[in-house]
């Protein structure tokens, strides 16, 4: 074990589990150019790669019940290039396709279905596989690819985000925008023949009366 942590296992003796997270991500370029529909289907999931997290940090030692078939699996990850259960993963998804597919396109649906393996798997023959999917795709390669992937994811969010913004500035501005209000059409409104009229007999009315009134507090000797 003191070996395996760090050549195997280094990416995931670090603080975070950033370095991990992306090796993960080598399943979606592999996914891709083997099976295309497969891979289109985990992609619109938004299943993402939690569900092979435990298979990667335990060598499947966590998801099997089976201890003969965590052995041997064991046997071959220590007899095989450091990141070959990467690859491993991918040929289980790919066995699994046409189950796969016929699971609604649901992140939680398909999360609960890829994430438990089923005993009967052929793992020698998936094993077979594994080994020739990573004699197919060079690391580098498949670095390149996965770059360009979260690329991509960025993108996307920073769309998603900005038209979220978009909505809670539309939103707002509805809610605080005070109702159009024209000055001069108001006095203009106001500033009828009618309004006028009205105004000037009101005025007239209050300057009699005040009049009247002030004569009457004259002649009662109040100033």
């Amino acid at each position: 074990m003191d070996k395996l942590s760090t050549t195997h296992f280094s990416e995931c003796m670090q603080e975070t589990m950033e370095a991990t997270q992306k090796r993960l991500m080598f399943i979606w370029p592999v996914i891709k150019f083997e099976n295309a529909e497969l891979y289109e289907f985990l992609q619109s999931s938004s299943v993402g790669t939690l569900f092979s997290l435990p298979w990667y940090l335990t060598w499947f030692g966590h998801s099997l019940n089976s201890y003969k078939t965590v052995v041997r699996l064991y046997d071959y990850f220590l007899a095989s290039p450091i990141y070959t259960p990467i690859f491993l993963t991918a040929a289980i998804l790919l066995h699994r396709c046409k189950e796969i597919l016929e699971e609604d396109c649901d992140m939680a649906a398909v999360h609960c279905l890829i994430s438990r393996l089923p005993e009967d798997l052929p793992f020698e023959d998936l094993i077979k596989a594994s080994t020739k999917l990573y004699a197919k795709y060079s690391l580098e390669f498949l670095e390149n690819e996965v770059e360009k992937l979260m690329h991509q994811e960025r993108e996307q969010r920073l769309m998603e985000e900005k038209m979220l913004l978009e909505r809670r500035k539309k939103i707002t501005r509805s809610v605080i925008k005070p109702p159009n209000f024209d000055i001069n059409r108001w006095f203009s409104n106001i500033l009828t023949s009618k309004s006028v009229l009205l105004t000037t007999a009101i005025s007239l009315v209050v300057g009699v009366c005040a009049y009247y009134y002030k004569n009457q507090y004259l002649a009662a000797g109040i100033s």
